[in-house]
């Protein structure tokens, strides 16, 4: 695929700091040929708030965007979290899916983040007689008989899929919000979730629908029973959290070493949020090269008024309290993550809490809490269990703990550090990807120490520099219109005068043989008279080369990197 068109802005902010999630990309992709031959069913995807669902759904979008297929056309559009009244939601979303539509077959990227007019909408669909014929049915609603607007809207993607022979797949995020903010002209919700019993159904144009309230979003797809599969969205695989680590480290110029990136990752249990939270917000006196300052750093983003950790779970907690805010249910939440893995039931929680309630009464507390996210249910209707999130319980022990429990705020924070360094996975830590972020962070940190390419290469080549760097990552070079090299990093000097460097990364079990150096000499030769600037070619290898390799790049002139020396550098302080 040639470099990704970001059609649609995405959310996460600098493209680059979307790590990981391969599987699931693979997954979505795999799913939407199914759409093509009309075998993909409509399909929910779980996750509470910042997993990555809308990075991973809007990086989708641009896949699809970028792959040009023409009868595969993508639409995206966020469910807003304020009240907005059901005639225009159905004017706005209509106008966007049509907008967004067009942008892909005039293939005019802009008109993504645009809602055209009525007007420049019928100047769009001239060419398209069908589109234009739904334009004209849509407006004469509007004007004639409004309360049929939502109805229009909603089926249009089927409708213009069917006529058009296309498949539009239609992407609702935060879909729950249908039901809530969407009002009627009285105020009230419309509840226009259940309004897609029907729409679900469409093999043409099949919905991904998303939400970040886990337990809300899965009673409304269990309502329409059987026509959506769901998907809960986990956290990062070993080795995409340690890409994240060394990615984020790399961003915000944070010291890290190669034995703390791996204790970041699995501390955070592989969540990207908890580890950008850790790294980003870290205080200057909290030292991430340190076991102990890791620790110390994820403390604080769980201290209400301080970390973004805290207050995400805080958005969870005032969600659920207007309904459930008494002691029973705070004693009930800390009773079950304190037996996390294992599940309790109704009868049990009772007893062991000595409530004061019936079982009907437990009974409804307890499936609150599950539809806010707060707790989640066993295995039967009569269980239930905590969240399995440690970073969760301690936000949570730290506003009620005190209360409940009648301990002090010191032993509650030594419980969970305690709790979290006896909980450690041993993630991934030398292979695939990851070295590739690793070998990114560690130019980054040498250049910024002020070291020089003789201090980090074996066969430094007169008259090539080591600079700050502007920007490292992956970069591909088009050698016409049909071939192009892909390089696993392009690090561009400041510099205008400066070196550039492209390097190649391998992290395996064994040595790099003669071979496999030949191709990135070929890399070399191809590229050679194409690049606009002074540039160094770097092999780094974390598991050594041949005797034969090695002279082969010292004889092709590219450098080889001195890993250790390079991995002995420390970011400075800012």
């Amino acid at each position: 695929m040639t470099d990704l068109i970001y059609a649609l802005v995405e959310e996460i902010g600098d493209p680059d700091l979307f790590v990981g999630r391969k599987a699931e990309l693979e997954r979505l992709l795999q799913w939407a040929e199914g759409v093509k031959k009309r075998i993909s069913l409509s399909t929910g995807i779980l996750s509470r708030r910042k997993v990555g669902k809308t990075a991973l759904l809007q990086r989708f979008f641009n896949i699809l965007y970028t792959k040009s297929d023409p009868r595969l056309i993508p639409f995206y559009i966020r469910i807003p979290e304020e009240p907005l009244a059901k005639l225009s939601f159905a004017s706005s979303f209509y106008r966007r899916l049509l907008s967004q539509y067009f942008a892909f077959t005039t293939r005019t990227p802009q008109l993504v983040e645009t809602t055209l007019s009525f007007d420049e909408l019928r100047e769009l669909a001239r060419d398209d007689r069908y589109v234009a014929e739904d334009l004209r049915r849509m407006e004469d609603i509007l004007e004639k008989s409004p309360g049929e607007a939502w109805l229009h809207t909603r089926e249009a993607g089927h409708r213009i899929s069917a006529l058009n022979d296309v498949r539009i797949i239609q992407i609702l995020d935060e879909f729950q919000y249908l039901n809530r903010w969407i009002v009627s002209d009285r105020g009230e919700p419309e509840n226009l979730c259940y309004s897609y019993m029907g729409a679900a159904e469409s093999k043409v144009s099949p919905q991904l629908v998303a939400g970040s309230y886990i337990g809300w979003l899965t009673a409304i797809l269990r309502h329409m029973t059987g026509r959506y599969d769901e998907w809960h969205l986990e956290a990062l695989v070993d080795e995409e959290a340690l890409e994240a680590v060394y990615n984020y480290a790399h961003t915000y110029q944070v010291p890290i070493t190669d034995e703390t990136a791996p204790y970041i990752a699995e501390v955070c249990y592989n969540d990207p949020f908890y580890i950008a939270a850790t790294i980003r917000n870290r205080p200057r006196e909290k030292d991430l090269r340190t076991r102990e300052g890791v620790l110390d750093a994820l403390t604080l983003e769980t201290m209400p008024g301080k970390g973004q950790v805290a207050r995400m779970w805080m958005e969870y907690l005032w969600a659920a309290f207007p309904e459930v805010n008494d002691k029973n249910a705070r004693k009930i939440v800390l009773y079950l993550a304190a037996h996390e893995p294992e599940e309790r039931g109704r009868d049990q929680i009772l007893e062991d809490l000595d409530l004061d309630l019936t079982d009907q009464e437990l009974e409804e507390r307890l499936h609150k809490l599950v539809k806010a996210d707060i707790l989640a249910d066993g295995s039967s209707n009569f269980h239930y269990r905590g969240l399995g999130d440690r970073i969760f319980a301690m936000v949570f022990r730290r506003i009620y703990g005190v209360e409940i429990e009648r301990v002090s705020a010191g032993k509650i924070e030594s419980d969970f550090k305690r709790q979290l360094d006896s909980a450690r996975r041993q993630a991934a830590r030398h292979k695939g990807q990851a070295a590739e972020y690793r070998a990114r962070y560690r130019l980054q940190v040498a250049s910024l120490a002020g070291a020089t390419l003789a201090d980090i290469v074996t066969n430094p080549r007169e008259g090539l520099t080591l600079d700050r760097f502007s920007t490292i990552g992956k970069a591909r070079f088009y050698l016409d219109q049909e071939q192009s090299v892909e390089v696993d990093l392009h690090a561009i000097s400041e510099r205008e005068d400066g070196t550039d460097l492209i390097v190649e990364v391998k992290a395996w079990d064994r040595e790099v043989t003669r071979s496999e150096a030949a191709a990135f000499v070929a890399t070399k030769e191809a590229l050679a008279g194409r690049l606009e600037k002074q540039t160094g070619f770097l092999f780094y290898s974390e598991s050594g080369l041949s005797r034969e390799a090695a002279a082969m790049l010292d004889e092709a002139g590219i450098m080889i990197v001195d890993v250790p020396k390079l991995a002995g550098y420390e970011m400075p302080r800012p």
